[in-house]
This record gives structure tokens, C-alpha cells and sequence, in this order.
């Protein structure tokens, strides 16, 4: 596979998503959600990345990451392929099924760590599937929100921007505001 045109670089802060082969839904049941959760935990450990935020959505997923070593792409990649080898023998498909490798890109501001971290807690929202982020099983949004054991996650990051007040209620309205928050600023961290 060819090298990525911008390297990843231990210490450095990344948003990771990919998506479905033209889009197609990659989590079909609950069973496949668990599944690569599992696996991301098994994978991505602390030695290789920290996770301060994610989110698994029906056609894709998004992650913001800290990476600790060289060894994240080879992870990332293990993951995906142990991912499609289980979701192909559980729908009886066989090919690809992600849009290539994963895509990332560099998260270099703490205000781009908060917005990332607010847009992927309310894609479930925006996409009608929850009312309220904590409410996605699929994300850590109720980990950050409600002090709940999460799947594979390293919060604290994200709480420690709240420290003049109760950090939980803190990020828990920073999300929530951003439901009348229309703008662009983050459209780069995004999808391309």
C-alpha cells in the first residue's frame, strides 16, 4: 500500500474516520457495533494511541486521537481488516468494504479538539437516530457526559477544558449549545 502523503506523527493530535464503500451501511446490528468496539479496544491500546472521542455510525466512523507510536497505521489496519473478515462472514458479502484505508487528518488547536469532539457526539443526534448525544451507545459520549465505563476512551483531554466548573455538565452543554451552533469552522476536520 502506498505511504500517505502527510505522515502520522507520535505526539500529535488526529481526527481518524473512514466509511462505507459508497457510503453502504458497515454496521448493520448491535452485534457489529460490539464487535469492532472490542476490537478497537484490543487494538488501539494505550501504547499505541490515546482515544479522547469517538463515534460509530450506521456508514461510518470518526475517532480523535492522540498517537503514541509508528505502529498506529498497522493497528488501524489490522482493525479494519479483522472488522470486514467478521461483518462479511456475518452478512455472507465478500469484498471490501471500507473506502480504502482510513483518512486522517491533523488536529492542531485545542478549540479544534472541542469542536471535533462536539461533532462527533452529535452525529447521532443530527442524524435523528438519539435525542440527546449520552443516549448513542456508540460513541463515549456518555462516558464524558455521565461518568459511565466506556469501550476504549482516554476522556480526560476533553474534560480538563471545563475545569472552572463541574467538567461533565461543562462538556454536556458545550454539546448540547452546539445544536444552535451553525458554522463552518470545523469543515476541515471533516469528511472531504
Amino acid at each position: 500500500m502506498p505511504q500517505r502523503e502527510e505522515p502520522l506523527v507520535p505526539g500529535k493530535h488526529y481526527h481518524i474516520f473512514n466509511r462505507g464503500i459508497n457510503s453502504e451501511i458497515i454496521f448493520r446490528t448491535d452485534r457489529n457495533y460490539h464487535f469492532f468496539l472490542r476490537r478497537m479496544k484490543e487494538l488501539l491500546t494505550l501504547e499505541i494511541t490515546h482515544i479522547y472521542a469517538y463515534v460509530l455510525m450506521p456508514t461510518h466512523y470518526h475517532m480523535l486521537v492522540n498517537i503514541n507510536s509508528n505502529d498506529f497505521s498497522t493497528a488501524m489496519g489490522r482493525l479494519s481488516n479483522s472488522y470486514t473478515k467478521a461483518y462479511n462472514r456475518d452478512c455472507k458479502r465478500t469484498g471490501p468494504l471500507f473506502e480504502g484505508r482510513f483518512k486522517s487528518k491533523l488536529v492542531a488547536s485545542d478549540e479544534h479538539i472541542l469542536g471535533l469532539s462536539r461533532y462527533m457526539h452529535l452525529n447521532p443526534v443530527v442524524a435523528h437516530l438519539v435525542k440527546k448525544p449520552d443516549s448513542w451507545s456508540f460513541s463515549n459520549s456518555k462516558e464524558l457526559i455521565n461518568n459511565k465505563e466506556g469501550n476504549a476512551s482516554e476522556s480526560n483531554i476533553i474534560l480538563s477544558f471545563f475545569e472552572n466548573v463541574n467538567p461533565r455538565i461543562g462538556y454536556k452543554n458545550f454539546v448540547e449549545d452546539g445544536l444552535n451552533y451553525q458554522s463552518k469552522q470545523f469543515d476541515h476536520l471533516l469528511f472531504d
